[in-house]
C-alpha cells in the first residue's frame, strides 16, 4: 500500500521526532509520505488537491473506532481494491467540516477520547506501522 498523511500544520518537538521515526519504520514495509498544509481559509481546498486520486480517509471524532485487527482486515481489502493509495487526513484545531467529510471514502476515529493534534498524528502513524509490520510477518504486533 501507499500512504499519504496529510496534516494541517506541522508537528514540533517530541511529536516531530516520533513522526519521523514511525515514517522511517513504515517505509520498510510500504510507501509513505507526510504532506503538510497550512491552516486557514484554503486548507480544505488544498487537502482535496493533495488527496486527488487517492482514497481519502478522514480522522475525526465522529468516525468509526476499530480494533487493530479490524484495521488490518481493512488494509487487506483496500489493497485488493481501489484503496491501495490511501490519503489519511488530520484536520486542524477545529477538525473537519461536514462538507469535507462527505468527500471522504472513510471516516475513522482513533477512539472516543480527545487527543492533541500531535498525539493524534503519532497514534495514526503507530497504527499504520503496527498493521503494515503485522501484514509483513514482523513480530511488532502481538495478538
Amino acid at each position: 500500500m501507499k500512504h499519504r498523511i496529510i496534516i494541517v500544520g506541522r508537528p514540533s518537538g517530541w511529536a516531530k521526532s516520533a513522526a519521523e521515526d514511525f515514517a522511517m519504520r513504515i517505509g520498510g514495509f510500504s510507501e509513505i509520505e507526510l504532506v503538510h498544509v497550512k491552516e486557514g481559509a484554503r486548507q480544505a481546498r488544498e487537502i482535496l488537491e493533495k488527496s486527488e486520486g487517492w482514497q481519502r480517509v478522514a480522522l475525526d471524532e465522529r468516525g468509526k473506532a476499530q480494533s487493530t485487527a479490524d484495521w488490518r482486515r481493512e488494509f487487506d481489502r483496500w489493497e485488493r481494491g481501489s484503496g491501495a493509495k490511501t490519503a489519511w487526513v488530520l484536520g486542524g484545531a477545529d477538525g473537519h467540516g461536514e462538507g469535507f467529510l462527505q468527500q471522504c471514502a472513510v471516516v475513522k476515529s482513533l477512539g472516543p477520547q480527545t487527543l492533541s493534534h500531535d498525539l493524534a498524528l503519532v497514534t495514526l502513524l503507530e497504527q499504520i506501522y503496527r498493521v503494515e509490520s503485522w501484514r509483513a510477518g514482523h513480530p511488532y504486533h502481538r495478538e
